[in-house]
């Protein structure tokens, strides 16, 4: 589900509450690594300030803030490179794509194939639509 069709990117303008973004990563990669065991996870937390900040995190988009525009080019195309052409096996200190659900049409989810893993939040979804997103991915 790229950027701009089914997902936006979490607000990286945030302070990351480091302990929240160790949390996550935490529970991301625990079924991740060292080998994918769950290729769908599912968790409910309570809202709270920081998710944001903690998932572009995550997905490296602070890191990615820092450089100039070439190197961070350059940057997304090692990524890129490691993974389609080397097959790189993504490690735990990797970037995630990372989105919040904006809703609308199924179809995209349904035809969604992570090239690497990825983090899709929800905010406070009617139940019958997180339902119907839930049996979509799986």
């Amino acid at each position: 589900m790229p950027t701009g069709q089914s997902a936006a990117p979490p607000d990286a303008r945030e302070a990351v509450d480091e302990a929240l973004l160790a949390a996550l990563r935490a529970w991301c990669n625990g079924g991740a690594f060292p080998v994918l065991t769950e290729p769908l996870r599912v968790a409910s937390i309570t809202p709270r300030a920081g998710v944001d900040a903690a998932a572009a995190a995550l997905a490296g988009s602070h890191e990615l803030a820092r450089m100039d525009r070439w190197r961070g080019l350059w940057w997304r195309l090692q990524i890129l490179w490691r993974e389609v052409v080397v097959g790189h096996r993504v490690q735990p200190g990797d970037p995630w794509d990372c989105g919040w659900w904006r809703g609308g049409p199924l179809g995209p989810v349904a035809a969604f194939r992570p090239r690497r893993p990825t983090l899709l939040m929800l905010r406070e979804p009617d139940p019958a639509v997180a339902t119907a997103l839930l049996a979509t991915l799986r």
